[in-house]
């Protein structure tokens, strides 16, 4: 008579079930007896290598600490765009970089700050990109303001740098007088938000001069004949629209006007008139 054999439960496992379940054991054994008898007789081998192995790894634990990837890639392709005036050869020399040059010595800030100090770039933008790219985007900077002395002339740019450009280009911008040129930053930041909220506004400034008794910006247009006095900082557009109603909507007293300040944010004041235009 056959046994039957019974699980941990106390189900009980038919022959075949049984035959199975050895066939499978076996077979674990079989998988595992090979290796098993080669590490028997030749395990000594394997210890041998993960012991040197280790100690390798040991040793070396300096170098694989300080490991960088990046040191096995070079930089291929430096890719550059926006410019105009600047040769491609001028703003990879000013950044600093050049072809073959290992990826890990490519820092994005320090080429940004590099390519700033040109003073015919306004913005830039830089971007390395896996695995040996860089890319720069740069725009550059754009004439606002010139000073006219002695027959020469200097073009100052948006940050306030002067730009290598001829007299022609001057003469046809807004002016300032030698007494100013130590806020000519201010001025030129000023002059550049005006052009890009009101360019025809900005067209028609001939003459802009800092004042340090007031402590505001003198403003003097090509059509009228008083000044305007805006802030030293913090105007925006709706410092020039409040101008512009003001010019439109009020055109006679304005015309009578020697000034006008624009110095308080929402406010508007017209002084020192002409009595002869008042009078009349």
């Amino acid at each position: 008579m056959s046994q039957f054999k019974t699980t941990w439960r106390g189900k009980r496992i038919g022959v075949n079930a049984s035959k199975r379940k050895e066939a499978r054991a076996n077979k674990v054994k079989r998988v595992f007896a090979g290796p098993f008898r080669w590490l028997k007789r030749r395990g000594w081998i394997l210890g041998i290598v993960l012991v040197v192995l280790g100690f390798g790894i040991w040793q070396g634990r300096f170098y694989l600490q300080h490991f960088n990837p990046m040191e096995l890639r070079h930089l291929q392709y430096i890719n550059i765009e926006g410019n105009r005036m600047l040769s491609i050869e001028d703003i990879i020399q000013a950044a600093g970089v050049e072809l073959g040059m290992l990826m890990s010595e490519v820092n994005d800030d320090s080429v940004k700050k590099s390519l700033l100090q040109l003073p015919l770039i306004h913005s830039v933008d830089v971007k390395s990109s896996f695995p040996s790219s860089l890319h720069i985007m740069v725009q550059e900077s754009l004439p606002v303001v010139s000073l006219l002395e002695g027959g020469k002339g200097v073009v100052y740019s948006e940050r306030g740098l002067p730009l290598p450009m001829s007299m022609t280009t001057a003469l046809r911008l807004p002016v300032i007088d030698k007494a100013s040129i130590d806020s000519v930053g201010v001025i030129a930041r000023f002059l550049n938000d005006m052009r890009n909220n009101d360019e025809k506004l900005y067209n028609k400034v001939s003459q802009v001069v800092w004042s340090k008794e007031d402590k505001a910006i003198e403003v003097y247009f090509r059509d009228v004949e008083y000044k305007v006095l805006f802030p030293h900082s913090g105007w925006n557009k709706e410092s020039f629209t409040l101008y512009e109603i003001l010019r439109n909507g009020l055109s006679k007293d304005v015309y009578c006007a020697g000034e006008i300040d624009m110095r308080y944010a929402g406010y508007a004041y017209v002084r020192k008139y002409d009595k002869r235009c008042v009078n009349g």
